[in-house]
């Protein structure tokens, strides 16, 4: 094993805040404070998912309790932040009690999504403009260790941990994103785990639900402060919602398990030291598949699916192993160290593509007419297949990756007169590899079935991807009375090879990337804050590809926010100038299978956006309390040059041509209410119209994506140590189109609901 160190964002304990808990249970699900305004007094402020402190002192309180606590898991205290930054609590992850990490985040200003499967088992999650696909523009963490499976070879994340294990998101964009390497261009993710049990405790969460769907989800720990350990597992199926005639499942299954333990040496003085050791295991079969259905099926039964796609299936396995040093010295300095290494393992057995013949997206685009009638019919199992031509190619994606590394981050309060200083050094050694054996299979269709033809598998890919990489961060954070400054660098310098088994071809690329970003908040006596920054965006090559460019913006924010009483309201304005944008080839991007991986350019293009958010919560009548979140994103994503390009989204591109899976327009609202125990909440999400490919003006219906809104419901009855619960998503039960990525219209889920308990014993 090759270990490296990287400058993981490890969030110090300096830099994290409380979740708070309302009695009411009515917390904002979302913070926005950009870039961790200081204020000269406190103001009244919502209670939120993380709890906002006033200015920062350098020197401790001498009421202030001392920690015992060196490792945590806390959330991050987004006012510490330079840049916008996003932070959604426990207490909202419980009330929604999603699975799907895509639902989470649908609310997020300037997040965007692009479902696929209904479930979010891959998300594909884009920021500010980023491209969605696969997230693989956005740095994704799990306690601030990068979790894709190989972030610099292959950046398209096809694992995501299970969100029910979860007890915080934060999202960071801007300036903010600037520490968190490689991906700078839009922003990142941080997936935040429970700490390690200080008292016995013992939890369950049980929940069934339409479509087979099943949860079962137990957390066993014990522990006092100076030790602990804590196992915690998760079970999750459902037999799918998708209708496929010749087989009887179109769901999943899938499995967690992940192991804790804390030791934290006897202090010494002011000089406290922690290990913590983390080891996960992860599982999933599903019977998922790239295909989708032409535009005239879709219309007669959105929940279709082909009889092509009836062998479709993903296996895959995982293993974590983190083990985190963390070294405190008073309140003024902190060290943390993370030494690292994930294995992933996935073969996808799906249908591709015909042996020869049309694309496969041509025919379900334009299948009335002609040679395309016959192989969309084929597809259906209307009719059989004849000839080798006809035959249909099944593809065995086998992948194995490997993500190791060590990253090392130090935090050091200081005082110089009136000005107080937060300096942040970190550096990380990282090493990724991917090895691909992607074989093919050929299938005749007889009367509806997929039968073998009896030949031997034929080898299409055998490639090996591989990443070295150093990095590091400065930043300080300087606050002088009601003025927060915090300029900041980083530094990517990674080796990237690519060895082709099949062309019998190598290729290396060494790139020394510097990245500056600064920002700064000037916050008013009266609840109104000023926020603004820069920063220059990165998102790395393709790995060894000759001719492949790095993507590169500067990225640019300014806004307000205002919290008083009970009354939150942001708004952020983003401009994204790209000196070169890159799309890749992915099977979910619609590629065919001889270019995955091949990375495009696009040259210049321009992203501006809004970001605005409000909230209210307080007592109504009756002993009832509520609240109100609204948030909206306004985008508007062009290119800035004239090319063609053979990215099935882009194609021929002219200048002014907006890019393709941004929504213009895109928002929610959440309501809800409280007496006792009980809490009724109720939501709607509106998604905008978008297009499929490039293009200017009104799309063509055939790449055209109607706006939808989608409507969900939640309830709980909160009894102590047991807590029932009940959600519902799509509540209207639409079966309205969300993509027509990979191959083929596709389907949002429709009504989902379950019925749950939660019991803690304590």
């Amino acid at each position: 094993m090759w270990f490296l160190m990287t400058v993981a964002v490890s969030l110090t304990a300096g830099q994290v805040a409380d979740e708070t808990t309302s009695d009411a249970g009515l917390d904002v699900p979302v913070v926005d404070v950009d870039a961790g305004a200081p204020e000269l007094a406190p103001v009244e402020l919502p209670d939120a998912g993380v709890e906002l402190a006033a200015a920062p002192d350098v020197a401790p309180s001498p009421n202030k309790k001392r920690e015992t606590t060196v490792t945590s898991n806390r959330l991050v205290d987004v006012r510490r932040v330079a840049g916008s930054a996003q932070v959604i609590g426990r207490e909202e992850l419980e009330r929604q009690e999603s699975n799907n990490l895509e639902r989470v985040l649908q609310g997020v200003p300037g997040v965007y999504v692009r479902e696929e499967d209904g479930f979010g088992l891959r998300p594909n999650i884009g920021i500010r403009g980023g491209s969605a696909d696969r997230s693989s523009k956005v740095t994704l963490m799990e306690d601030g260790v990068l979790y894709g499976p190989a972030p610099y070879s292959a950046p398209a994340a096809y694992f995501t941990p299970l969100m029910t294990r979860m007890v915080g998101v934060e999202i960071y964009k801007g300036p903010a994103a600037i520490r968190f390497g490689p991906q700078t261009i839009g922003g990142a993710l941080n997936l935040r785990t429970r700490d390690v049990s200080r008292q016995t405790e013992v939890d369950a969460d049980l929940s069934i639900g339409n479509y087979g769907t099943g949860k079962l989800h137990g957390v066993v720990g014990f522990g006092n402060e100076r030790m602990g350990i804590m196992l915690e597992g998760v079970h999750l199926q459902s037999e799918g919602f998708k209708q496929l005639a010749t087989r009887g499942s179109t769901g999943f299954d899938k499995n967690e398990l992940m192991l804790k333990g804390r030791f934290a040496f006897e202090q010494s003085g002011e000089v406290r030291n922690e290990l913590q050791l983390k080891l996960g295991l992860s599982t999933e079969r599903s019977n998922e598949t790239y295909l989708g259905v032409s535009n005239d099926d879709f219309a007669a039964n959105p929940l279709l699916r082909y009889p092509a796609s009836e062998l479709d299936q993903m296996n895959w396995w995982r293993t974590q192993g983190v083990l985190t040093h963390t070294l405190k010295v008073g309140e003024t300095f902190e060290l943390r160290t993370d030494v690292y290494r994930h294995d992933y393992y996935r073969s996808w057995y799906r249908f591709d593509h015909f042996r020869r013949g049309p694309s496969v997206y041509e025919v379900l685009a334009y299948p009335q007419t002609g040679v395309r009638a016959v192989y969309g019919a084929i597809l259906a199992g209307r009719e059989d297949s004849v000839g080798r031509d006809q035959q249909l190619m099944i593809l065995n994606n086998q992948r194995r990756f490997v993500s190791e590394g060590i990253q090392s981050t130090g935090v050091l309060k200081l005082s110089t007169g009136p000005i107080a200083q937060e300096l942040e050094l970190g550096i990380r050694f990282h090493h990724d590899d991917i090895v691909r054996l992607h074989t093919q299979d050929g299938y005749d269709m007889r009367v509806g079935h997929m039968v073998w033809n009896g030949e031997p598998s034929e080898i299409v890919n055998d490639n090996t991807g591989l990443t070295r990489s150093f990095s590091a961060h400065l930043s300080d954070t300087l606050t002088w009375g009601n003025f927060l400054l915090a300029p900041s660098a980083r530094l990517e310098v990674f080796d990237a090879f690519l060895n082709d088994r099949v062309l019998a071809t190598n290729a290396q690329q060494l790139n020394v990337v510097p990245l500056l970003g600064i920002g700064a908040v000037y916050a008013f006596d009266f609840g109104l804050s000023l926020v603004g920054g820069v920063h220059q965006g990165f998102s790395p090559p393709a790995a060894g590809q000759v001719g492949a460019l790095s993507e590169r913006a500067i990225n640019t924010e300014f806004g307000a926010r205002f919290a008083r009483r009970g009354v939150r309201l942001e708004a952020i304005g983003f401009w994204s100038e790209y000196q070169n944008i890159t799309g890749s080839c992915t099977g979910s991007s619609g590629c065919i299978n001889d270019r995955i991986n091949e990375q495009f350019n696009g040259g210049a293009a321009r992203v501006l956006g809004l970001e605005a958010l409000g909230g209210v919560k307080g007592e109504l009548f009756w002993g009832l309390r509520g609240a109100a979140d609204v948030s909206y994103t306004l985008t508007d994503a062009r290119f800035l040059s004239d090319f063609q390009s053979d990215n099935p989204t882009w194609g021929s591109v002219q200048a002014g041509y907006q890019l393709p899976y941004i929504p213009v327009h895109q928002g929610q609202l959440r309501l809800r209410v409280a007496k006792g125990p009980l809490e009724i909440g109720f939501g709607a999400m509106f998604y905008g119209e978008l297009r499929e490919q490039a293009g200017e003006g009104a799309p063509d219906e055939s790449v055209r994506v109607p706006a939808r809104v989608l409507l969900d419901a939640t309830a709980s009855y909160d009894l102590g140590p047991a807590r029932f619960y009940f959600t519902a998503t799509n509540l209207t039960n639409q079966t309205a189109l969300t993509a027509r990525l990979p191959l083929g219209a596709r389907s949002q889920a429709p009504l989902l609901f379950q019925a749950g308990i939660k019991y803690s014993f304590r």
